[in-house]
């Protein structure tokens, strides 16, 4: 039986300097990293990281947290703000569907911008491939949000759906129970 030399390459998550998804191979250098240099599908794929990564070098420290946790504190006192008011309307006004009303309306600028947001989020991704990649990022993130809620309505639609047909099934089920006809004296 022959002996085959087998090499065999090790791919870190992405994180390592060649091959098709970042591997690293470390069989010329003594099992030393090459450096610290990412590959473009390692960028594209962990963007969050990436730009948060290039943050924190060219800010010092103290500094990037204090933009981090202003952003966030923002963010939660904006969103709890828009909910304490909202979830009182139907309460002040003694009116339910207003209540929802406005719930709807608020998701539905909610949706326009998660698709906008999707943009953004593609377009940063792109733009570490330049300004084409920038705008196919921009275009595959809008796609894919758009995607996500037309799913999320073809869902509130069915679901509607079955409603009405339980609703008109138990209809008809208690009016037929109930012998309702112009014959019987039941039509009221």
């Amino acid at each position: 039986m022959a002996l085959h030399n087998l090499k065999i390459t090790v791919i870190d998550g992405g994180r390592g300097d060649s091959g098709a998804l970042g591997g690293s191979d470390d069989t010329n250098t003594g099992g030393e990293k090459k450096g610290k240099e990412k590959s473009l599908l390692t960028k594209v794929l962990n963007y969050n990281s990436t730009i948060r990564e290039k943050v924190k070098q060219s800010t010092s420290p103290t500094t990037f947290f204090a933009i981090q946790a202003g952003v966030q504190l923002a963010t939660q006192t904006g969103r709890e703000f828009i909910n304490y008011y909202v979830s009182d309307i139907g309460r002040t006004n003694g009116d339910s569907n207003y209540q929802q009303i406005v719930n709807r309306r608020i998701e539905k600028v909610t949706d326009v911008l998660s698709i906008g947001q999707g943009a953004l989020g593609g377009a940063a991704a792109g733009s570490m491939a330049g300004p084409i990649g920038a705008a196919i990022g921009a275009v595959v993130g809008a796609v894919s949000s758009g995607i996500s809620l037309g799913f999320k309505y073809a869902e509130r639609e069915r679901t509607y759906q079955h409603e009405m047909f339980k609703e008109n099934t138990s209809q008809a089920y208690l009016l037929a129970r109930a012998n309702y006809s112009a014959y019987t004296g039941r039509v009221r």
